[in-house]
């Protein structure tokens, strides 16, 4: 089942992509999944989605995600 994305006109700043990146890094280790398939997507939409909502602290965008 493809997932559906909703986009918006934001975009991201580098900083914002360095910021994510290292967050989903984090997630996959903490979680031991691998970084691709559906797993790993699911986990990226919901990170995205926390950040997008005004999450900047890294503990607390860790904690939303898996908590969504």
């Amino acid at each position: 089942m493809p997932i559906s994305w909703n986009y918006c006109s934001q975009s991201f700043r580098p900083g914002e992509i360095d910021l994510l990146g290292r967050v989903f890094e984090q997630l996959l280790e903490e979680r031991q999944l691998p970084n691709c398939g559906a797993q790993a997507e699911a986990l990226a939409a919901r990170l995205i989605s926390v950040y997008q909502s005004g999450a900047r602290d890294v503990e607390l965008l860790k904690k939303l995600t898996l908590h969504s």
